[in-house]
């Protein structure tokens, strides 16, 4: 169940994890609303699944207006698991909140960040951004469940 709070007139999204996949080797999540204490089990479980489907995976957050030690714990385990597998997790287009906790934690500083899905993308397939890149979201397919 969805529980949307109110923070000074500000009303917080409530936490949701969407996943679409961009190719048989690739999921994309995208998280929106606060990745916390309350929320952070259940993005691990889809991580975990994700890797255990032997997928790489692109998490993004520019809809994610908070993260916590807990959401961190969870991209950063799964980025070891995935690297154990010989798949990547990248995270792409942070929040301003969530990219200043990420500078905070060093995060941004161990190639596991990317400021936009194409460069997350460039990265995986190993080329630079540009005008005449194709676009690797064409083909995504909704992950039904």
């Amino acid at each position: 169940m969805a529980v949307s709070k109110a923070i000074a007139g500000t009303q917080i999204r409530p936490f949701r994890i969407s996943e679409v996949d961009l190719d048989p080797e690739c999921r994309e999540m995208r998280v929106e609303g606060e990745l916390d204490l309350a929320a952070a089990g259940q993005f691990r479980k889809r991580l975990d699944a994700a890797a255990m489907e032997d997928l790489e995976v692109l998490v993004c957050l520019e809809r994610c207006d908070f993260i916590d030690s807990t959401g961190i714990a969870a991209i950063v385990l799964a980025h070891k698991l995935m690297a154990s597998r010989g798949r990547r997790l990248l995270v792409c287009n942070p929040s301003g909140q969530v990219s200043r906790i990420f500078s905070i934690t060093g995060l941004n500083h161990v190639g596991l960040i990317y400021a936009s899905v194409d460069a997350a993308l460039a990265e995986r397939f190993g080329r630079s951004t540009g005008a005449n890149s194709p676009d690797d979201r064409e083909f995504a397919k909704p992950v039904t469940g």
